[in-house]
């Protein structure tokens, strides 16, 4: 600071070895003229002739946007001269699209010193990544420059005491607009982002923090507005009555958490406790009624409260595209429900909520079970994102050095978008055991999470942390969503290094990165992977890998073991027992449609997978048997990005444990699904909407004699095995298999035999008991595991041959 404070608003400057008087209102000399004038003006005099006030009152902003004659060009020279050398003060509006064809001696002016001297010392933590890329620096350098100058012509300098005015924060963004820089939009941003950034580290400018050109706004203020347009839809007594909530009750569940009476069914009522809520969240909840009053209760005419006490509500739910927009008719639906509860209990009327507000379940629906995986495409995906010499990367811009790391650490820790985004710098520990951890200050839940990470994983945080930025930035939760309203000093950080890094950079990073993959073909899946559908991968690697439900939930941050359905594909380390799983929570690329009002059963070709690649597999993973290869190369892959990561070991299966040709044929199932839903035999022999084939009825008890011979392996093994995890585990799996052996399977089997009768259909229970143990006689020793065609043989015959 000592430094400039020489440079301080002095009369005499020295420009190319001729001193010249500053802020004079009187015309250069010509021997000033001389040093400061393009090469082909510099024997002009003209503009001498002309009285200094009357020339330095010219309208300059006539030269733009036309074609200048000779002395228009020497008039706008000389003025600019003046201008330089602070004699005169040109109209913003006019130095900020002016352009300037000549070089002027920025090195000697102070304005310009003090300006380089700035982004000699703060440039690296600026663009830490580019510091020793000295045409990059030139080219920043002279970007700044220029945008100072234009400054300068209109008397602002870069400090106080510099120029008629320093240049303020305030300056900098009314006038953003108006600066059009010659390679677009974003350097012009660029542009003013580091001036600002430079001003805002010298005490002596008048530019306390770095501009910013985020569009974020805070979210009350937004919503507000947006409530109060001029719109009939809002207008109305219920829109008012809705808007009241959302604003009053709603908000104040921002701050903590409130009471609500709710009534059940039978119009009982109780008092709940809502829980707290961010401001993100009360957005979301506040256009969704915003849309429910523009979108439906006013089309309706559905306007009072008299109109919904009179079933208006109940039309307008009952109109709704129900099965086409499920998830959209549930969010209205919950929204609405708790806002009439509210508005019955203040207002003391003594009615059931549920003859107002009809039921969900008005019609049938199709369940969503999550995202389908392409395999090519994920495998090519991570192939590239773990490519340090990938084409396709752009490691020598910052933001992209930062934005491929953070999606690696995505697919690594299966964390959302912004709880990456948001990591403080210090986010790298280490536990008690020298494990390498994570640590994730404010999940979306609110809690704190450590997670365990590979040695890449470290090193991706390192190279992140190397190019960190300097300065605190606070993420406010009202304006960014999920915000932890802190000020520190964050892992990563937007393009002006001091606002927040957004979490939709990443899915943007992603969609960019996959178009230069895929070229002008649409990727195999016709749609690009988003942040989240990284999630997704690592939260299917992590059931490949044997975690049980409750650890996955733990890693995914899910509260709600539910939440992680449409995350995972299937199975986990216990085949058998998982298959119950699958049947609950469905596959990727799986949509279950099931119509009650189907009459004409659904069928579809359906390719059966082996017993070796099920079982051989931890997980059945794959939408059709073409993907098998895919999906072991993706799972390869991830293997490779988690290879040192100390998962559970994948249990082994003892050796003739499972049934040769393990039941996997394709069932007749008149449920209406897109894929197979590869449930084993038990689950579809007791399943409603299983048709057998009338001339497979020996197949059928066959099929049922391999299970009770199956439970009696899995006894057997019981009995001998030292294993603490197959002592653990095996009693689980027999207890699982017994529950599906149950007589109401037989029952409702074999009763759909049309050639039996029902007590030939309940005595075929007692016959297949009666098979197995005589299998288990005469071949269990030999065959332990038989396959369908030795069983099938056995039934028929009562021997095995061969």
């Amino acid at each position: 600071m000592g430094n400039f404070l020489s440079l301080q608003k002095s009369n005499d400057v020295i420009l190319k070895g001729i001193p010249i008087k500053m802020y004079e209102q009187v015309h250069l000399t010509v021997e000033e003229w001389v040093v400061l004038a393009p090469i082909g003006q510099k024997n002009s005099r003209a503009m001498f002739n002309v009285p200094f006030q009357e020339c330095v009152q010219t309208d300059v902003t006539r030269f733009l946007g036309r074609e200048k004659s000779f002395k228009d060009l020497l008039i706008q020279n000389y003025l600019l001269a003046l201008a330089f050398v602070q004699r005169c003060r040109l109209p913003i509006e006019y130095t900020m699209k002016v352009k300037t064809y000549y070089q002027l001696p920025l090195k000697d002016m102070p304005n310009f010193i003090i300006l380089s001297d700035l982004f000699d010392k703060h440039y690296i933590t600026w663009n830490p990544l580019n510091g020793n890329d000295t045409e990059r620096m030139e080219e920043d350098k002279k970007g700044i420059q220029t945008l100072a100058l234009k400054f300068w012509f209109s008397g602002y300098g870069v400090i106080k005491g510099i120029g008629y005015e320093p240049i303020t924060n305030v300056l900098l963004k009314n006038v953003a607009g108006n600066f059009h820089h010659p390679f677009g939009k974003d350097r012009k941003q660029k542009t003013f982002m580091l001036l600002s950034y430079l001003l805002s580290k010298e005490e002596m400018s008048s530019v306390q923090e770095p501009m910013s050109f985020s569009k974020k706004r805070d979210v009350f203020g937004l919503e507000s507005e947006l409530w109060s347009e001029e719109y009939p839809a809002l207008k109305t007594e219920l829109a008012l009555h809705i808007k009241e909530y959302v604003f009053t009750f709603l908000k104040n569940r921002v701050d903590k958490g409130q009471l609500q009476i709710k009534t059940d069914n039978d119009g009982n009522s109780e008092t709940v406790h809502l829980k707290q809520i961010g401001a993100s969240t009360w957005k979301v909840y506040s256009s969704y009624l915003r849309s429910f009053c523009v979108n439906y209760l006013y089309p309706s005419e559905v306007h009072t409260i008299k109109d919904l006490l009179q079933g208006g509500l109940m039309d307008v739910f009952a109109d709704m595209d129900y099965d086409n927009n499920i998830r959209k008719f549930t969010k209205y639906f919950f929204h609405i429900e708790n806002w009439f509860d509210l508005y019955v209990s203040k207002n003391n009327l003594y009615i059931n909520t549920k003859r107002i507000i009809p039921s969900t379940n008005l019609g049938t629906h199709d369940k969503l079970y999550g995202k389908h995986i392409d395999f090519n495409q994920a495998v090519k995906l991570i192939e590239i994102l773990q490519d340090d010499q990938s084409p396709h990367h752009k490691e020598n811009e910052l933001q992209y050095f930062r934005v491929r790391r953070l999606s690696l650490l995505i697919l690594e820790t299966g964390k959302r978008a912004h709880e990456v985004a948001y990591l403080k710098q210090n986010c790298l520990k280490n536990n008690v055991y020298g494990d390498s951890i994570l640590h994730f200050h404010k999940t979306k839940t609110g809690k704190q999470h450590d997670i365990k990470i590979s040695k890449n994983a470290v090193e991706w945080v390192k190279q992140l942390q190397s190019v960190a930025p300097t300065e605190p930035i606070k993420i406010k939760s009202e304006i960014y969503d999920g915000g932890d309203n802190l000020k520190a000093k964050r892992l990563v950080a937007g393009m002006s290094n001091v606002t927040p890094f957004l979490p939709g950079y990443i899915t943007n990073y992603l969609k960019q990165l996959q178009k230069r993959i895929w070229k002008e073909t649409p990727p195999p899946s016709g749609r690009y992977f988003t942040a989240h559908d990284l999630r997704r991968m690592c939260a299917t690697y992590l059931k490949m890998k044997a975690l049980s439900n409750e650890e996955i939930a733990d890693r995914l941050g899910h509260d709600d073991l539910a939440s992680q359905y449409t995350y995972t594909l299937t199975a986990g380390k216990d085949v058998l027992d998982a298959l119950q799983d699958v049947s609950e929570q469905g596959l990727y690329g799986i949509q279950a449609d099931v119509n009650k009002n189907t009459i004409a059963p659904v069928t579809e070709d359906v390719k059966v997978l082996s017993e070796e690649s099920f079982f051989k597999n931890a997980s059945m993973v794959i939408d059709v048997v073409e993907d098998e290869e895919n999906a072991k190369t993706f799972i390869d892959k991830l293997l490779q990005e988690f290879n040192d990561f100390d998962f559970p070991a994948e249990q082994l299966q003892p050796d003739g444990e499972i049934p040769k040709g393990f039941p996997m044929r394709t069932h007749n199932c008149n449920a209406h699904e897109r894929v197979t839903c590869f449930h084993h035999t038990l689950k579809c022999y007791n399943c409603k909407k299983y048709n057998p084939d009338e001339d497979m009825l020996l197949e059928h008890k066959a099929e049922l004699v391999r299970w009770v011979v199956f439970v009696h392996h899995q006894e057997t093994l019981l009995k001998k095995t030292k294993d603490r995890v197959e002592k653990r585990t095996l009693p689980v799996r027999i207890d699982d298999i017994k529950k599906d052996l149950k007589s109401e399977t037989f029952k409702e089997l074999f009763r759909k035999f049309k050639h039996l009768s029902d007590k030939e259909a309940e005595a075929v229970e007692k016959e297949i008991n009666q098979t197995a143990n005589k299998y288990i006689k005469k071949y269990y020793k030999k065959f332990p595991s038989p396959t369908a065609k030795q069983m099938d043989e056995f039934v028929k015959s009562g021997v095995i041959n061969g």
